[in-house]
């Protein structure tokens, strides 16, 4: 489970979710180990998300500042 103390880069979170994805498609994947990995990808994609939001926020900030975004 990723540990929110720690700072990942958005590349690093998708990497991993693109991990936890191939272990869920995997025939042999560990039944008694699929509930922690989408655990971890739930916790993984939120964080994404979030990151994502603050990054549009920042750039519509940016850009109003140059009075280069439409209204």
């Amino acid at each position: 489970m990723p540990d929110d103390n720690t700072q990942s880069s958005y590349n690093q979170d998708i990497q991993r979710i693109q991990q936890i994805v191939e272990r869920l498609s995997q025939k042999d994947c560990d039944i008694d180990k699929m509930l922690e990995y989408v655990n971890e990808a739930a916790v993984l994609i939120e964080r994404c998300q979030q990151k994502l939001t603050k990054t549009g926020i920042q750039i519509d900030e940016a850009l109003a500042k140059l009075n280069l975004k439409d209204d």
